[in-house]
């Protein structure tokens, strides 16, 4: 299974991470290497971050959560799990601590079929890098464009998409 987690930041998220960041850091580093976290980064203005985790069920995903070094020194204050019923895995994976500056597009999908083939289409252009949908018929893509407007177009032409449930949100994909 792949959870999307989107945790709220503390409101001194960005003034007390850094003594953190080396042990956050390794810590997703090795889960990565473990296969069991796909992408992660927080939002540039520091209210929110996101990470997506490989898990084998809900349980397995709590104990990463508890486990979270930003967690558990009192960074993340909130996290909403989803997880995805398709997902389109990442053809390739940044270095750590890359810093890529990104947009996370998403909204309801109109017609699933159509907007996993538009995706596919996106990642084998290397303009989204992986995405998916989730049970409740939303969907998410993180697209490599840091302009908000251009990677929502981007998605919308794609096809399958209610165009104007589209959000975006920045995003620095740090791994």
């Amino acid at each position: 299974m792949i959870f999307h987690v989107r945790f709220t930041c503390a409101s001194d998220y960005n003034e007390r991470r850094l003594p953190y960041r080396p042990a956050h850091l390794r810590q997703l580093e090795k889960l990565g290497t473990e296969g069991r976290v796909v992408g992660g980064g927080p939002e540039p203005d520091g209210t929110f971050a996101h990470i997506f985790y490989r898990v084998h069920d809900r349980a397995e995903l709590d104990g990463l959560l508890g486990d979270n070094e930003f967690n558990r020194a009192g960074l993340f204050v909130r996290s909403v799990p989803r997880a995805f019923v398709d997902f389109l895995e990442p053809l390739e994976r940044p270095p750590l601590d890359a810093g890529l500056r990104v947009t996370i597009v998403e909204g309801v999908v109109a017609d699933r079929g159509r907007a996993l083939a538009g995706l596919t289409t996106l990642r084998s252009t290397r303009d989204v890098a992986f995405g998916g949908i989730f049970a409740d018929g939303a969907g998410l893509a993180v697209v490599r464009r840091a302009d908000v407007d251009d990677a929502r177009r981007l998605v919308t032409d794609a096809g399958g998409w209610a165009t104007d449930s589209l959000t975006t949100r920045p995003w620095s994909q740090t791994l």
